[in-house]
């Protein structure tokens, strides 16, 4: 598995998710970041690598309490990241693109164009979620991944907050994303929990 930054916002990312999270969601903060870097390898992607991580840590933390405002969830994430970062002095642009790659990680489709982390993140948070592009990393990697961060019921776990989302916040994807099947997504991924 690739090595995680470093840096102080990085740590804080890391911190703050353990806090307040739910172990299971965590663990998939964590997978996404390994499985994006995994298919950044295979994609021959650049990208800022502390921007990847710290989004792929942060791309849920609207889902929990302590940081649901009432906004759709990834709105709120992206605004919890942004205050993070502009206090650890990133620029406009910097601070600008985690916020998208994190608000974007739930769009229909993201592109290349819109930034490799974003797209990254789309990418490997798909493949964690629905199993989206699993055949694309490695089964090694794959098993090195979710060894070190086990999924612990995510599919039960994560379909639950999404589906009280969905009943709080009816114009926001979420419930969307019911109405368009995630519950069986989930469900069908190729992951056992």
């Amino acid at each position: 598995m690739a090595r995680r930054p470093d840096s102080r916002l990085a740590r804080q990312a890391e911190d703050l998710i353990r806090a307040v999270q739910p172990l299971f969601l965590t663990n998939h903060a964590f997978r996404s970041h390994f499985f994006a870097v995994a298919l950044a390898d295979r994609d021959q992607i650049g990208f800022d690598t502390e921007l990847l991580y710290v989004a792929s840590l942060l791309h849920d933390v609207g889902l929990v309490e302590e940081f649901d405002t009432g906004a759709c969830f990834e709105e709120d994430g992206a605004a919890a990241a942004t205050r993070l970062a502009a206090l650890e002095g990133w620029p406009p642009e910097r601070s600008h693109a985690l916020a998208e790659a994190i608000r974007l990680h739930v769009a229909a489709k993201v592109e290349l164009g819109d930034g490799p982390e974003a797209f990254l993140l789309w990418h490997s948070t798909g493949l964690d979620v629905g199993g989206d592009r699993h055949g694309d990393v490695s089964p090694p990697t794959v098993s090195a991944v979710l060894a070190a961060y086990p999924r612990l019921d995510f599919k039960e776990g994560f379909t639950d907050l999404i589906v009280d989302q969905a009943e709080r916040k009816p114009g926001c994807w979420a419930a969307r994303a019911l109405q368009a099947g995630i519950r069986e997504r989930i469900a069908a991924a190729p992951f056992e929990s």
